[in-house]
């Protein structure tokens, strides 16, 4: 999972882009920017959770990149998650 830091500069670049883009204006950009960490925190914890899921559907053996990935895919469809 990214650590906070990182979530913190990914949400900053975010804010930054729709504001440049005209998409949406926060008036208060802090509080964008706490808006997008956190629903980047919530989807970095969801996509982990869907890998650890996956993995343990492989039991002891060790999946391939491949595998794997399409072992998310389903478990993300099931969960309603897009990956």
């Amino acid at each position: 999972m990214a650590n906070g830091k990182q979530i913190e500069l990914l949400s900053r670049a975010i804010v930054n882009r729709l504001e440049d883009r005209g998409l949406v204006e926060f008036g208060d950009a802090e509080a964008g920017i706490q808006v997008v960490a956190r629903i980047l925190e919530e989807n970095f914890a969801a996509v982990d959770a869907i890998e650890q899921e996956a993995r343990q559907r492989f039991g002891r053996s060790e999946p391939t990149d491949d595998e794997l990935m399409e072992e998310m895919r389903r478990v993300a469809v099931e969960r309603n998650f897009v990956l």
